[in-house]
Order: structure tokens, then sequence, then C-alpha cells
């Protein structure tokens, strides 16, 4: 005897309730609709025909979705429950460590260390994570896993550190490294960010006085004279102003070698006393040689006109 169409009902609402359509998937994870039959013909999960459409087993789709870490929902909890349970990505092994993963890329690489591949990318398995880390001595784990408000507290970015000094990123960075500079600084990695202490960082501005803290104006400031003639140091722009130049003579002038400078960028000085030594020569000599070349062109027309003049007189 067949099934009745009353239990079939039955069985096809109990099914519903276990599933969820390809365009309910679609809308939990935001995708579009190429994106979502793409994850349905991979068998990431099981499917179902119900009533002649498609439908997502729920219960294998959340076994799919605590397992990778590629898609999101829109409106949920954090993908990868269970696989953050069981591996490491190379960011949050590196985080643990505070470096650079591509620092912790090289190490697996060299060592040929085993790792999964999870949606294209590859992970640490957490036992040979461990593993390594008992038999090595150069890394130390920083503690618990910091968040970003927690490091605020303590740590300031490299390039808030650099904006402060007035110089580039890339120009902190080569400081921090320096065999003169880098014993003042405690750096942390956490999101392949570099972090420097703001301890360490006062202990660097108190301990040199080539970089220091400047306040970086949106427009350039003007220049206060009466105040130059008490300054060690003066600015490009207030140094433009004592010459009668532009700010990019000044900086063609340094490039130049003509007098030393300190800092970079918006935070450049130069040092007052040497420039006005070198401007006083550079103005005196300035001076010699139009004299010079104004005796020479005197005497050039004097020679063209004496010729003229004797025939005159002759004449």
């Amino acid at each position: 005897m067949g099934i009745s169409m009353e239990a079939q009902k039955e069985a096809i609402l109990e099914k519903s309730k276990k599933t969820m359509s390809v365009p309910e998937m679609r809308r939990l994870l935001g995708l579009k609709k190429t994106d979502s039959y793409w994850l349905v013909h991979r068998n990431f999960f099981q499917t179902y025909i119900v009533n002649g459409q498609m439908r997502v087993d729920i219960a294998s789709f959340e076994k799919w979705y605590a397992n990778q870490v590629k898609h999101k929902k829109v409106n949920g909890e954090e993908p990868g429950a269970e696989l953050m349970k069981s591996s490491y990505s190379f960011r949050d092994a590196a985080n643990l460590l505070g470096i650079h993963s591509s620092n912790l890329y090289e190490i697996w690489r060299d060592q040929n260390l085993k790792t999964i591949t999870v949606d294209f990318t590859k992970r640490i398995p957490i036992e040979v994570f461990e593993e390594w880390y008992e038999h090595q001595i150069m890394y130390q784990k920083v503690g618990r896993m910091p968040t970003i408000t927690d490091l605020e507290k303590d740590y300031i970015r490299l390039q808030d550190a650099a904006d402060l000094l007035g110089i580039t990123k890339e120009k902190l960075s080569v400081i921090t490294r320096a065999s003169r500079f880098k014993e003042y600084f405690e750096i942390r990695v956490f999101e392949d960010k570099k972090w420097i202490s703001k301890k360490s960082f006062q202990y660097f501005l108190n301990a040199q006085s080539v970089y220091q803290v400047t306040r970086v104006p949106e427009k350039e400031d003007p220049v206060e004279q009466g105040s130059m003639e008490t300054k060690e140091y003066i600015s490009r722009q207030e140094a433009a102003a004592l010459a009668g130049v532009t700010s990019g003579t000044i900086t063609k002038w340094i490039q130049m070698g003509h007098f030393s400078s300190a800092g970079a960028g918006k935070a450049l000085r130069i040092h007052r006393n040497e420039f006005l030594k070198w401007l006083k020569e550079y103005q005196e000599a300035t001076q010699r040689r139009k004299k010079q070349k104004s005796e020479k062109k005197k005497l050039n027309i004097n020679s063209l006109l004496e010729p003229l003049l004797s025939r005159n007189v002759i004449g």
C-alpha cells in the first residue's frame, strides 16, 4: 500500500523545517546568485530536492560554516568556530608570537612543516604548531591574544608614531632597526602591523634631539619674524623668509649640501646660525659676481666705443 497524500505532505513539511532554499542560503551569506549555486555544486553541504526544488540541509550547512572562514553570515555568528579549535591561520599563529605572518611562512616552508588547506588557504594544525614551539628557543608567545583595544592602551601604531614625527612610516621603520636607535624601541607585530610601546617611544624621544614630536599643520603656518631671533632651529618656510626665496629653493640648497638639516617632511628643521652664516657668505659672493659681471660688461662697452671715439677725434 502506497504512502498517503497526507503522509507525503507531512514528510515534505518536516523536511522543509530542516532545510532552506538556495535563495535563503544566498541571502544568509550575502552572496550573488552565481556564487550561491557554485557553493551548492561544490557539494560543501548536503542538498535535497523537495517538492521539485533544491533545498540545503541546515545541519550540514552549519557544519560546513563552522569549518571554513571564507564566507560570513550577514547577521550571525562568526565562521570557523570548529576550524579554529583545531588549526591556526598563519596570521593568528604569528600574532601569538608577535611576528609578521611572512616570517612564519618562511619558517614553515624552510622546515617543511605540515599544513592543511581550507578554502585554498594554508593553515597550521594546532598540534603541529605546539610541537614546533616546544622544540625552538627563538620565539616566545605573547600571552593571551590581545585585541586592538588592548594594544592601544600601551602601544602606538608605527604609522601613527611616524605621523607624530612628521616622517614616513618607511623612514621610522629604518630608524627602529638602526644600530644607533634599535635598543630604545620595544616593537611587536599584530595583524601584520608594527606597534611601538608608548614607553619605549618616549624613551627614544628623550634620548636624542634629531627626531621630535611636531604638530603637523593643515597649512603652512605664517612665519613669526619676531620669534626667529631666539630660535636655535628654524623651519624651511622661516629660512625662505630670511633669504627672500621660496621653500623649494631652500630644499634645493639642502640637497646640494650647502647647510645641514634635521628631521624630514614638515618636521624638517635647519640650524639657524649655520644657515645665516652660509646665507651671508652666499649673498656676499653673489654681490661680488654681479659687480665683476658689471665691470666686465662696462669694459667691453668701452673697448667697443674707443675706436669710434678715436675716429671722431681724428676727423
